[in-house]
């Protein structure tokens, strides 16, 4: 008994099937049809590609430039810190995340006393080293998920994204510590004290309202000698 005879791909035909306008398309898809063309017209498609090539590495340079400066306009450049337009963007980015889930978010505002007499004594190169010192210190105290700025000349803010009040008094505290701490590497003489306020983000605010209400109880605090907390937990 004979076995049919195994056929292998390559070996069937297909009546009327003609290859050649495929592969002829492939050819002028590759480039390869570039070559059948006249030199005057070879050498417009070469000036082309090449003119091509160099607008999208300039296209490339001018993305990297405007990511640069974005991240320049919203930097505070002596703190290294984020500025208070950044900042109340990312108020304004914790509502409206806050408004679809099922979250807290709190802001902090901490004034630093003590600047002037530094500048006093060390001159403006001592006070930018100070300021430094403190955006360094902020930006290792929180977590990868909050932010911080400059919102002021002596004054610095936080916002503390998914934190109860709790959370926020705890997380603030540790700030000012650490802000105190910094008395022991700055230059003698240099005294660091800090007041601080808490507002939680209540649904329907808006930015500019979270930011005066901490204001105000900076004041309040000023005036009592302590820290204020506002807001639900």
């Amino acid at each position: 008994m004979s076995s049919a005879p195994v056929l292998k791909p390559q070996n069937l035909v297909v009546s009327g099937y003609d290859p050649r306008p495929i592969a002829r398309r492939r050819e002028s898809e590759d480039g390869g049809g570039s070559a059948d063309l006249p030199v005057e017209q070879r050498s417009l498609v070469m000036r082309l590609s090449e003119e091509v090539t160099a607008l999208r590495r300039a296209l490339d340079a001018s993305q990297h430039r405007i990511a640069a400066l974005e991240v320049e306009a919203a930097e505070e450049p002596i703190s290294g810190l984020f500025n208070r337009r950044a900042f109340i963007r990312e108020i304004e980015r914790a509502i409206a995340f806050q408004t679809r889930y099922p979250m807290t978010c709190g802001i902090a505002l901490i004034d630093v006393d003590g600047m002037d007499a530094i500048r006093d004594a060390q001159g403006q190169s001592g006070l930018n080293r100070a300021l430094r010192l403190i955006g360094e210190t902020l930006r290792a105290g929180i977590r990868s998920c909050d932010v911080t700025a400059r919102t002021g000349n002596e004054q610095f803010a936080v916002v503390l994204w998914n934190s109860t009040t709790a959370d926020c008094g705890h997380r603030v505290l540790g700030l000012q510590r650490a802000i105190a701490g910094l008395e022991d590497v700055l230059e003698a003489g240099a005294s660091l004290a800090t007041r601080a306020a808490v507002v939680m983000i209540e649904p329907g605010a808006t930015a500019d309202q979270v930011i005066a209400t901490a204001d105000r109880l900076l004041l309040e605090g000023m005036a009592c000698g302590q820290a204020m907390i506002s807001g639900k937990s």
